[in-house]
């Protein structure tokens, strides 16, 4: 029979007390709610990077688009449905749209078509569309096709600089001759996206009869392949979301 000593060690050694047992899972849960909340936050960082990245993505490809139909505008007038002229280029900031013709449109495979494109682009809901023609003078029942640019789209508006260096949001200036303002082009087109996500996102394009002097005094040029980011040609580089000509080239 053992001694009492030894019974009493015998008791000790046989488990954890209640209160050991207690302090032991207060530690795991506090353990395991850090983890939690740890692994929660990374991965709500990943999804908002994640999407940020997709939306910016979406973005450029949206300016690339835009840019280049922006800077490559020819000053042809068009008949519309109804046998009337319209302008080759208009816009209005206060609705949100313009429409204007452009050059360069590629034609890979041959079809019986022209090089120039009629298109113009507007603000349809949180979507901004582009719309285009496969003609330029259009008959009653000329269809066309219209392509979603960008979604999340807050607002949309665009303004217009004229050779005197005056900025307007309407295009062609009220005072301009009807014979002039069917082949008006702006030198400068500044139009700015409010996006849900990204926020405001401005783009100021050089027109076909803009003429600014840089470093070298070469005219300044503006690259519609690099559009948002790098430093281009002379002169020419981003500056707050928007492409401003470099020194010297003031607008």
């Amino acid at each position: 029979m053992p001694m009492p000593s030894e019974w009493i060690s015998q008791q000790r050694c046989a488990g954890f007390t209640l209160l050991e047992l207690l302090i032991a899972i207060a530690i795991f849960s506090l353990l395991a709610s850090g983890c939690y909340s740890l692994f929660k936050s990374v991965s709500r960082t990943h999804e908002i990077t994640s999407a940020l990245w997709q939306d910016s993505g979406e973005v450029q490809r949206a300016l690339l688009l835009m840019n280049k139909d922006f800077i490559q505008i020819v000053p042809r007038p068009i008949r519309d449905e109804l046998g009337e002229k319209e302008v080759a280029f208009g816009g209005s900031d206060e609705e949100g749209e313009v429409v204007m013709t452009r050059g360069g449109w590629r034609n890979i495979t041959g079809e019986p078509r022209s090089e120039l494109q009629r298109l113009g682009y507007y603000l349809d809901g949180d979507q901004l569309i582009r719309r285009f023609w496969e003609t330029l003078d259009r008959a009653p029942e000329t269809p066309y096709l219209d392509q979603v640019v960008l979604e999340h789209v807050q607002g949309f508006t665009v303004k217009f600089r004229d050779n005197q260096k005056r900025w307007s949001g309407e295009w062609p200036p009220e005072n301009s001759k009807e014979s002039e303002a069917l082949v008006l082009l702006p030198t400068a087109i500044e139009y700015t996206i409010v996006h849900e996500r990204l926020g405001k996102i401005q783009q100021l394009v050089p027109g076909p009869t803009y003429k600014g002097l840089g470093k070298t005094g070469s005219s300044s040029s503006f690259d519609p392949n690099n559009p948002t980011g790098q430093q281009g040609s002379s002169g020419t580089y981003r500056s707050g979301g928007a492409l401003y000509p470099g020194e010297g080239g003031r607008l």
